[in-house]
């Protein structure tokens, strides 16, 4: 049986749960688990920095400048940020667990944020190619752009799979 946690806020101190890791760990990667966040799993006796979790993922550090880094926070917060506008490809990042840091735009990995449906795209593109056919090149280009976002949200929909995944083996004990 999943042990039961509890999640305090660190803005305004409200406490949710009994819930599962798996639910702590969902709310995490869904950018709901600040780093200042504490957590419990002994009928909140005890508090712990939700970061502290290895079960929720919490291995990245943004830099915001050279003063200042905001973290230890998830993957999937990263790229929130990124589809928000909040940091550029410019923008360091620090995998805690790997060791390793570089800008965004040089990790592949954060390619695949939260966008648009890349459907969406191609039927508004599709309604204008048939206005205006423009250049070979002009079409490639734009093929090239649809591939790009379809390749985003290939990335996008294996992370979700990867996350169901997990939960599920984390709730049955085998593997589905």
């Amino acid at each position: 049986m999943d042990s039961i946690w509890y999640l305090k806020k660190h803005d305004d101190g409200a406490v949710h749960g009994p819930v599962t890791i798996a639910s702590l760990r969902d709310w995490a990667l869904a950018a709901k688990v600040s780093p200042l966040d504490r957590v419990s799993s002994n009928e909140q006796k005890t508090w712990r920095r939700a970061p502290m979790i290895p079960e929720l993922h919490m291995d990245w550090l943004i830099e915001v400048s050279s003063e200042f880094l905001y973290g230890p926070t998830t993957f999937g917060t990263v790229q929130e940020f990124i589809a928000a506008g909040e940091i550029t490809g410019d923008t360091v990042v620090i995998n805690c667990k790997e060791g390793h840091q570089a800008r965004i735009k040089d990790m592949p990995v954060f390619n695949n944020g939260p966008r648009r449906s890349p459907t969406d795209d191609l039927v508004r593109r599709s309604s204008r190619d048939s206005d205006s056919a423009g250049t070979d090149n002009e079409r490639v280009r734009r093929l090239e752009r649809v591939v790009l976002e379809l390749r985003l949200a290939l990335g996008d929909a294996e992370m979700r799979y990867q996350k169901l995944r997990n939960r599920y083996i984390e709730e049955t004990g085998r593997e589905p």
